[in-house]
Formats: C-alpha cells, structure tokens, sequence
C-alpha cells in the first residue's frame, strides 16, 4: 500500500507554515507527513537542532489537538536517525526510491514491538533490542 501524504497539495513552505500554526487537521498529518517534517528539518539543520525542532512541534501539535498521549520519544528519535542517513536532494525523490521500505512496521527490524510500545520507550529513547539503527 502506498504512503498517503496528506500534505501534498502543499509546497514545502506552505506545509511547514500550516503545520507550525496547527492548521493541518489531525487526520490529514499521516506517516509521511510526519516523515515530511522530519525530512525538511534534518535539510535546514544539523541533526540536534533538527530533532530538537521537530519534537517540539509534534509535541505542539498533539497537544493542540488533544492526543499528547500519541506522541512517542523513541519513535521519534528512529525516524530522524533512520532519514539523516538519506542524501536524496528532495522529499519527492526520497519518497520515489524508498517508499516500500518507509512502512511504519521498519522499526520493527531494530526494535520488537513490545520494546517499542512500552510506556519507557514512549516517553524516553529506548535502544533498539534487535540490532543498531544505520549511521
């Protein structure tokens, strides 16, 4: 099954602005617009600055929509380790040459899925029990 972007009617701008004003319906922010996010993040910072602001605005966004209990530290931490491994030059073309392997089970590889739906990993970064995330 494909990845559903529901930003995709959005430039990279406007979808930035949207999601940092909270005016992306809940619904519509799926798994590759989290991915989105993160992509455009890890491409306008270094890496700590990128985790730092994206986290904050997930965290904004749960919180605005009331689902702060949907936000996953560990989760979070993966994806941004997991895209800073990419150099594609844009989203679109990440999402061309990737799009089987973006399955939100790819976690799974590193993590069983108890570890990674404990309430540690949820709120803490729980090391992968399987095997360590590419560098």
């Amino acid at each position: 099954m494909a990845l559903v972007l529901g930003s995709a009617h959005l430039t990279d701008e406007e979808f930035l602005q949207a999601f940092a004003a909270c005016r992306i319906a809940n619904d519509q922010f799926r798994h590759a617009d989290h991915l989105r996010l993160a992509w455009l993040m890890l491409h306008r910072a270094p890496f700590d600055v990128a985790l730092s602001e994206v986290r904050a605005a997930i965290q904004k966004f749960a919180t605005h929509h009331g689902a702060t209990q949907l936000y996953h530290e560990t989760i979070t931490i993966a994806w941004m380790r997991l895209l800073a491994t990419h150099h594609e030059e844009t989203f679109a073309q990440f999402l061309s040459k990737n799009e089987e392997r973006l399955k939100q089970n790819l976690l799974h590889r590193f993590w069983t899925p108890e570890l990674l739906a404990s309430q540690p990993a949820k709120t803490h970064w729980v090391a992968p029990d399987l095997g360590p995330l590419p560098r």
